[in-house]
């Protein structure tokens, strides 16, 4: 009877273990900026490299940030992550991006100073307007993991700049070519009207043939006119003469 107990008891409790198991299994994890740890004592300043007076970044380039720590606990820190994301400037609840985690596993010692370089995208298709973005760096303590947002403000995402703007090419194109369809097809519909015939149609147009190389009266009485009567004369005289 207490064999049967314990198997009974034993059976329970793997059924218990195999249930929690199971509820653990479809429970989402929650992600890691939605519910941030406390913050440790830490000093952290940001520097842009690529955009150092202003916070224009293109859309599609990566931009890099270098985050430096300064330890104020009495113990060693381990910088471990970093992570962003991008948010919704007029509702920072509304998130559209999360940039990708980077780590680093570095330790800051208490009163030390540490710098780490992070990289984040804005996606290519994103819109030109005013976003949030938010990034922060995860380091482990003592007594458990530890979270400082070391930058959080608005930026501007714009388009990038294209040497040749083949959408504006393209636009072009289709412009000329819908252009010289309707040329085309008003010249088809009105070359037949008979308006148009009368004023482009072909016109014969009639020569005259000059007969001033067969009129003589203009050398007449000149040394020419003399020459020519003789010439004419002697030609004759040489005929007959053969005859």
């Amino acid at each position: 009877m207490g064999s049967v107990s314990r198997r009974g008891a034993v059976l329970l409790a793997a059924c218990l273990a195999f249930g929690a198991f199971a509820a653990a299994q479809e429970t989402p994890r929650s992600h890691p900026l939605t519910n941030l740890p406390a913050s440790g004592e830490i000093a952290t300043g940001v520097f842009f490299p690529d955009y150092p007076l202003s916070r224009h970044f293109p859309a599609g380039q990566p931009v890099k940030v270098v985050l430096g720590v300064h330890n104020d606990a009495s113990e060693p820190y381990n910088v471990s992550a970093i992570m962003g994301s991008l948010n919704n400037a007029q509702q920072f609840g509304t998130y559209y991006w999360n940039f990708t985690q980077q780590l680093y596993f570095q330790i800051v010692e208490p009163s030390k100073e540490l710098s780490v370089e992070y990289t984040f995208l804005p996606p290519k298709d994103l819109p030109p307007n005013d976003y949030q973005v938010a990034l922060t760096v995860f380091y482990e303590a003592a007594d458990g993991f530890k979270s400082t947002t070391f930058f959080n403000q608005t930026v501007t995402v714009i388009e990038m700049k294209q040497l040749i703007d083949w959408k504006l090419i393209f636009l072009y194109a289709i412009f000329i070519g819908l252009v010289f369809v309707g040329v085309f097809y008003v010249w088809s519909t009105v070359k037949d009207y008979p308006l148009y015939k009368t004023i482009f149609g072909k016109k014969t147009r009639k020569v005259e043939v000059s007969n001033a190389d067969n009129d003589d009266d203009w050398v007449k009485g000149t040394p020419y006119d003399n020459f020519r009567k003789k010439k004419a004369a002697g030609g004759k005289a040489t005929v007959k003469k053969a005859q």
